[in-house]
């Protein structure tokens, strides 16, 4: 019994090989943070992207007097070069909107692709217009990119990035649309 005693004492004292079993269960480990840390940083990275983007289209929407389809149609071909995308994945919607008496109007409103525009006043996003004077008019800017993660294990799922940017007109009381 005490052979038997020093021999698994003597198996149990042992330590070779201990750091590949350690890399061996750590390893899967690191690896998952990794490429979940990635991820994270891709959504977010796309995410400000379209911000910035967006931003960038309405700044130059403002600064126009008058606009018509086409030029609405370059601005998205210009978000989708902006975003790294076909502009299959992205679209954007630009709305005039004028403010009458106690309610806002939609002017006009001009999507991409084969989106919808905003029709009614109902549509129109309340919580983001800010006060506006009686006959004032404003450029709301939406965009809509289409994301998916590169893991889907992290728990962000496949998604579209939407984000409105509401602009003044710089150099005319009211954007135009000569196409509406």
């Amino acid at each position: 019994m005490g052979i038997l005693k020093s021999k698994l004492a003597r198996f149990f004292s042992r330590e070779e090989g201990t750091t590949t079993v350690e890399f061996m269960i750590a390893m899967p480990l690191i690896v998952f943070w990794v490429a979940g840390s990635f991820t994270f940083f891709n959504a977010f990275a796309e995410y400000t992207k379209s911000v910035k983007a967006t931003y960038t289209i309405a700044d130059i929407l403002s600064r126009q007097t008058e606009v018509d389809d086409d030029y609405i149609d370059s601005m998205n071909r210009l978000f989708a070069n902006f975003m790294r995308e076909s502009t299959n994945d992205v679209w954007i919607r630009v709305t005039s909107i004028k403010k009458a008496g106690n309610s806002y109007a939609v002017d006009w409103s001009t999507a991409t692709g084969l989106h919808n525009n905003l029709v009614t006043a109902d549509d129109i996003p309340a919580a983001i217009i800010p006060d506006l004077l009686d006959q004032e008019s404003i450029i709301l800017v939406e965009s809509f990119v289409s994301f998916t993660p590169f893991l889907d294990y992290v728990g962000i799922d496949s998604r579209t990035y939407a984000n409105q940017i509401v602009v003044s007109p710089r150099f005319a009381s009211q954007l135009a649309n000569s196409d509406s």
